[in-house]
Formats: structure tokens, C-alpha cells, sequence
């Protein structure tokens, strides 16, 4: 597990997640994918802390790689789980999850119906849904910022630490500080709004479902982004 700032932490194995560490317990951002329970124990316990510890799990969007694990560390711990509205049937379980929209580019059409054959996760029981606009006593006070694209009801989070730290989750991507859409999205007007929303706000850092985080002056990285949508 690697830190981020203080009391914030990257678990990294084929995917990113976040462990927020504060007096009151643990809250995660995004599970990674099934079957990687092992990897955030192994991080929690190399901060004194353990899996009784997480009091919260807090979800970007559906998708495997990001609600994999979310099952099954919400049984171990007893955590409330945080999902978006819209993902939240997926979540549980009572719907297909959408396919990421880069499968929406010719010719890659022709893999989504392979894609619907592979594993998905357990479902989870989804404890507070979360709708865009409506306040919610989100734990460490986080603030859920509306990112729909990626999926119906992806949201990034904002937490009020280290001059701001924003988890994007799948709403954009980076290489070496220059944001872009990623290449698991495609250019659309839903999620170049929120793009330029994101664009809006003022975060010293920002932590990603598919890069390392940036983790100084993020927020203008995002601006200059947005002068080319």
C-alpha cells in the first residue's frame, strides 16, 4: 500500500483503490476487482489497523475492477456500503453492468458480447444510494461530485484534506500530469461535461482508477484539459 498524503492510501494490484485513514475508522474508495480482499488486509495491517476497522466503503461506479471486492470486504467488516443511484442495481446484483464506452468505437463493437461473459462480482447490498445534487453525510466528508460517462451514475468524490484530494475513479486519466478522457472512454458530450466539471473544482490531488495519483497542482492539470473540449 502506498501513501498518498496523510492518512490516504493507494492499494495497487491490477487496479487502484484508496484507504482513507481517520480516528473514527477506515472508509475505501472503489474494491478493485474479485478475489483481492488478501491485498487490502495485507495494506490496512501494514498501518496498524485491520479489517474491523473499515466503517465505510464508498463506490465510484459498478464496474468489476472497481466494485470486485466490495462483497465480500463488506461482510468481513460490517462496513455501509456508498453507491451512485444509478449503479446501484448493477451493484446488487439486480442488473448487468453497461460496458465501459471505449467498446463503443468500431470495431470494437464486436467484443461486448464477450465481455458480458466474463466473471462479474458478488452482489452487494447497497446501504445508502447516492444521488447527484442531494447532500449526504458521506463519511470524512466527502463531497459527491456528478462524473456520468464512464457509466449512468459514476461519481467522483472530493475530500477536504492535503489542500483537496479528488478520487476520480474512471471519469478521466493521465499520463506524466497531462489529463485526458482515457482511453476507457471515447469523446461524448456526457463526459466532457463532466470533465469540465471536474475542471471547476480546486484539488491539490488527484487519485485515478488507472494511473498513479498527481499529486501536486492536480486541479489545474484538469483546467488546462478542459480548454480543449
Amino acid at each position: 500500500m502506498e501513501r498518498v498524503a496523510n492518512g490516504v492510501y493507494q492499494v495497487k494490484k491490477g487496479f487502484r483503490a484508496f484507504v482513507i485513514d481517520a480516528d473514527e475508522g477506515l472508509t475505501l474508495i472503489d474494491t478493485g476487482l474479485p478475489k483481492r480482499t488478501g491485498v487490502f488486509v495485507a495494506g490496512i495491517e501494514s498501518i496498524g489497523r485491520s479489517v474491523s476497522d473499515i466503517q465505510s466503503i464508498v463506490l465510484t461506479h459498478n464496474h468489476v475492477d472497481h466494485a470486485g471486492s466490495a462483497a465480500k470486504l463488506k461482510s468481513d467488516s460490517g462496513a455501509a456500503l456508498y453507491c451512485p443511484s444509478a449503479d446501484a442495481p448493477a451493484v446488487r446484483g439486480e442488473a448487468k453492468t453497461s460496458p465501459p464506452p471505449f467498446l463503443d468505437r468500431t470495431p470494437l463493437q464486436i467484443l461486448k458480447p464477450l465481455m458480458r461473459l466474463l466473471p462479474g462480482a458478488d452482489p452487494a447490498d447497497v446501504d445508502q444510494e447516492i444521488e447527484a445534487g442531494t447532500p449526504l453525510p458521506l463519511p470524512e466528508d466527502l463531497r459527491a461530485i456528478a462524473t456520468a460517462g464512464h457509466t449512468a451514475g459514476h461519481m467522483s468524490y472530493l475530500l477536504d484534506r492535503a489542500g483537496g484530494i479528488l478520487f476520480v475513479g474512471d471519469a478521466a486519466h493521465h499520463k506524466r500530469g497531462a489529463v485526458s478522457r482515457g482511453w476507457f472512454n471515447r469523446p461524448a458530450p456526457d463526459i466532457d461535461r463532466s470533465l469540465a466539471a471536474l475542471a471547476q473544482l480546486d484539488f491539490e490531488i488527484a487519485c485515478f482508477g488507472h494511473a498513479d495519483p498527481i499529486v501536486g497542482g492536480a486541479s489545474d492539470a484538469f483546467k488546462r484539459f478542459a480548454t480543449t473540449l
